[in-house]
């Protein structure tokens, strides 16, 4: 049977322990008195109760801080599309282009949300998803994690300009809600070809990228939430507002530039090779649309003798990452058709904007890609690849989404 611990002598004896209480009060007593003597001055300025304000002689000698509210600036790996009807019971009336972009930013930057801007009412938004809108808006909004968010559309600039374009209130409405949310924004036709993940652990609590001229292009928007450029943005657009159709934006983004780039970790500005690498004029739209035929036999379409549902080549030896190579290898040079001049490898993401006016080309449809025979073909073939692989697209899917001959 084991002994219960003694207790120690100085807690058994009643008499004991009410002097080792006296003296501690005592001891206690003594060291605020001194405390009270040498810090008196500050512990007075600080000794306010709710509500009190202190006297003008404290203020001065021992000013109070303001609270410090920890701001997270990082740029979350948040996609944000938008898409805004003129009527908001309308149908939306998406296109291939606009579901390879969902598609092929989803499959490249694994985003962490995905966020669809819409002022479309619910019924319009049940329509498309049950296939009313055809097939490419029941995909869209029917995707896999996609986040429906519901905005207003702003009818007036601060500066009391009504805006009327459904461009210009779709600008307000992203900046806002890249605002609020923080995270990154780009255009429906805005196509995936890099991760960009390293962009997003760069630091910066902004990232743009320059357009063909110089100016800043705002197709595509990386940032923190209430970082110094979104929110001069916003405030920026709503003051310059004159129903042009960049002044609000553009302009005003390059404004911002000038100001803050330098600014720290303020804003990043990337070459237009980055996001935006596409010459506007119409030879360089030419060069990306047109399709090429070759009657010397160096090239051939992809889909030449192809039944719908046959296995199409990867072409993966052409889309392989080129890290390891030296810049004077032998051997290794960058894997192109004879007539392919551009080296999309450098861009994360190209903005392919104005697809229209291209010769011997009319819409991107599903066959447009495959066949790869034109830049945007080869750019975004292994998209379309795999979605004609696993079912997602046949060849006689049109750009709309029906089905032709």
């Amino acid at each position: 049977m084991s002994s219960k611990p003694s207790t120690p002598s100085f807690l058994s004896a009643a008499g004991n322990s009410r002097h080792v209480r006296y003296f501690a009060y005592a001891f206690f007593a003594a060291a605020l008195l001194i405390c009270l003597h040498i810090f008196g001055p500050s512990i007075g300025s600080l000794s306010l109760h709710h509500g009190q304000e202190p006297d003008a002689a404290v203020q001065s000698d021992v000013p109070i801080p303001e609270p410090q509210v920890e701001r997270n600036y990082s740029i979350p790996n948040h996609l944000h599309l938008l898409y805004a009807l003129k009527d908001e019971g309308s149908n939306f009336n998406f296109q291939f282009k606009n579901y390879l972009c969902l598609y092929g930013a989803v499959r490249v930057w694994e985003p962490e949300k995905i966020y669809f801007h819409t002022n479309a009412g619910p019924e319009a938004i049940d329509r498309a998803r049950s296939g009313a809108g055809g097939k490419w808006s029941q995909m869209i909004l029917n995707h896999p994690g996609i986040i429906i968010n519901h905005v207003e559309l702003q009818t007036h600039a601060g500066n009391g300009m009504e805006i009327t374009g459904m461009e210009a209130r779709s600008d307000f409405a992203r900046a806002k809600v890249l605002q609020e949310y923080g995270g990154y924004y780009i255009d429906f036709d805005v196509h995936a070809l890099r991760d960009i993940r390293p962009l997003l652990k760069s630091g910066y609590k902004a990232i743009i990228g320059i357009e063909f001229g110089g100016l800043i292009n705002l197709g595509v928007v990386f940032t923190a939430a209430r970082s110094l450029f979104i929110d001069q943005w916003v405030t920026g657009m709503n003051a310059a507002f004159d129903g042009g159709y960049v002044t609000h934006s553009n302009f005003v983004g390059t404004k911002i530039r000038q100001h803050l780039e330098g600014q720290g970790d303020e804003l990043l500005v990337v070459s237009q090779t980055t996001f935006h690498p596409v010459d506007w004029t119409n030879e360089g739209r030419h060069e990306l649309w047109v399709n090429h035929d070759f009657d010397d036999g160096t090239f051939t379409n992809n889909l030449e003798n192809h039944r719908d549902g046959d296995p199409l080549p990867s072409f993966e030896h052409e889309y392989r990452e080129l890290e390891q190579y030296r810049w004077d290898a032998e051997g290794q040079e960058y894997l192109r058709p004879a007539w392919a001049n551009w080296n999309w490898r450098r861009s994360y993401m190209v903005h392919a904007f104005r697809n229209h006016g291209a010769h011997n080309y009319e819409h991107i449809s599903p066959r447009y890609v495959l066949e790869r025979r034109s830049e945007y073909a080869r750019m975004v073939y292994p998209w379309v690849w795999e979605m004609y692989r696993d079912g997602i697209v046949s060849i006689h899917d049109d750009y709309l989404g029906k089905q032709s001959a």
